[in-house]
C-alpha cells in the first residue's frame, strides 16, 4: 500500500514539473519598441514590486531616483482575473506536458501621474497569455513581467497614437 502511495506522488510531483509556462501577448504587441522620447519620472510607491517590474520592463517612462523637477507616477494596484478553474491545464498534466494547454491573465493596471500639480489617471487593460507545455523549457526569458511590460507598451503607444 505504501508503495502505491509513493509511486502516485511520484507521478503527480513528475506531471506537475514537466509541465513550463511561458507568457506572450497579442501578436500587435510582440515587437513594439519604445521609440519615442520618454518622460522623466519619479514613482513613489516603488513597494508595490509587480507594478514596479512591470513598469520598468515597458520602458514607457525614464524612471529617476530624484523627486525634483520631474512628473510623479503613482502607481495603483493592479488586478488579475484569470479563469476560475484548472481545466486549461488538464491535458498537459495528464500527459506530463507533452500537449500544450494555455489560458490568459486580463489584467487592469492602472497608475496616475502627477505633473505641475495635475493629476491624471491612465488605465489600461491588459491580455497575457500563459502557456504549459514541456517545449517551453527553450522559451525561458518570456516571464510575466516582461511580456505584461510588452502588453503595457502596446496598449501605451495605441492609446497615445
Amino acid at each position: 500500500m505504501k508503495f502505491k502511495v509513493l509511486i502516485y506522488s511520484l507521478l503527480s510531483s513528475a506531471s506537475f514539473c514537466s509541465c513550463i509556462p511561458s507568457y506572450s501577448v497579442a501578436k500587435e504587441y510582440r515587437n513594439v519598441k519604445a521609440d519615442f522620447p520618454k518622460q522623466n519620472v519619479f514613482v513613489v510607491n516603488k513597494d508595490l514590486k509587480k507594478e514596479y517590474e512591470i513598469l520598468k520592463y515597458s520602458n514607457i517612462y525614464e524612471i529617476v531616483e530624484d523627486s525634483t523637477n520631474v512628473a510623479k507616477l503613482e502607481l495603483l494596484p493592479m488586478k488579475t482575473y484569470t479563469p476560475s478553474c484548472g481545466n486549461a491545464m488538464i491535458g498537459s498534466m495528464i500527459t506530463f506536458g507533452l500537449l500544450p494547454s494555455g489560458f490568459s491573465y486580463d489584467i487592469s493596471y492602472d497608475y496616475n501621474l502627477t505633473e505641475h500639480n495635475i493629476k491624471k489617471n491612465h488605465q489600461y487593460k491588459l491580455k497575457v497569455y500563459q502557456s504549459l507545455w514541456l517545449f517551453n523549457i527553450f522559451r525561458l526569458g518570456k516571464t510575466y513581467n516582461k511580456q505584461a511590460g510588452k502588453a503595457l507598451l502596446g496598449n501605451h503607444l495605441t492609446v497615445n497614437k
